[in-house]
């Protein structure tokens, strides 16, 4: 059984992030701690669990859930450092959301593109403006990465690519950052 209980997340430290970016990223840390919390406590035999992690199996569904227990507890308990990048920045294009250093722990660099990702639920589930996951989906795949939370990869990146290794191709994707965001965001919208 797992017990997991939402609180207040931890103080954050902010570098060059204006007011309005401070305020979007708490209120896509808080919405993260939610939704990977319900995450945690969905894992199993389910359609969900296939299409972003493939074959099921008790062993990697203990991994998963495990991972998201720590993406929980980081986002709870960790001070986290949000510095918001301009393009050419930390590594930073146009195209790019956020990015971490697995060893930097708890430091994320949020690039421009992130500050015009979708909130959860601004959009309905499947729809084209969610091909690339919510604000706080990207919260929970950068987490995943550092090596004291997930120690998660790139495997692949958006739905369609993720969902057709999972599926049509069988891989499993138990250390693929994107099948963490996505699994959450899409069990965050079942009733």
């Amino acid at each position: 059984m797992l017990a997991l209980v939402a609180a207040p997340a931890a103080a954050q430290q902010f570098e060059t992030c204006e007011k309005v970016e401070r305020d979007a990223v708490l209120e896509a840390l808080a919405g993260a701690e939610k939704v990977v919390l319900r995450a945690a406590v969905s894992v199993g035999d389910t359609p969900e669990y296939r299409r972003w992690f493939g074959p099921y199996s008790k062993e990697n569904a203990a991994v998963v859930r495990a991972a998201f227990k720590s993406i929980h507890i980081a986002i709870r308990d960790a001070e986290i450092k949000i510095v918001c990048a301009n393009i050419g920045e930390e590594d930073c294009d146009r195209q790019m959301y956020a990015n971490v250093w697995s060893h930097d722990h708890y430091r994320i660099n949020l690039c421009p593109a992130f500050f015009s990702m979708p909130r959860m639920y601004a959009f309905p589930q499947g729809s084209e403006e969610m091909e690339n996951g919510s604000r706080e989906g990207t919260i929970i795949h950068e987490m995943s990465h550092f090596d004291v939370v997930a120690r998660t990869d790139d495997i692949c990146y958006s739905r369609s690519a993720c969902s057709d290794r999972a599926l049509r191709r069988q891989e499993v994707l138990i250390r693929n950052a994107d099948s963490y965001q996505y699994f959450a965001e899409d069990i965050s919208y079942l009733p």
